[in-house]
């Protein structure tokens, strides 16, 4: 009639598990943070962000625009003006 604790304990062993294993998937689903309504369009849009201004550090000046090119590679024609607020990276070369 008194069995060892080692085998008895082997009995509870599986509900225990059972029990730990709700225990989390309970947890985790009243954590997590509710699911959108699709009917509300307005959460799913992105909020608009302002428009960055132009800021031009202290102590410089516009980059001037292009002169003495004569031909383009790999594009049309620029100005400067075209290019405002972009970042540009300007790749020169010598070809020999």
């Amino acid at each position: 009639m008194n069995r060892p604790i080692l085998s008895r304990a082997k009995n509870w062993l599986p509900l225990t598990a059972a029990v730990v294993l709700l225990a989390a998937v309970a947890a985790i689903l009243w954590l997590s943070p509710p699911a959108a309504n699709p009917d509300d369009s307005a959460a799913l849009e992105p909020t608009p962000s302002p428009t960055p201004a132009l800021v031009t550090p202290p102590g410089t000046k516009p980059a001037p625009e292009f002169r003495g090119i004569t031909a383009w590679l790999n594009s049309e024609p620029l100005a400067m003006a075209e290019l405002r607020g972009q970042v540009v990276l300007v790749d020169i070369w010598t070809y020999s």
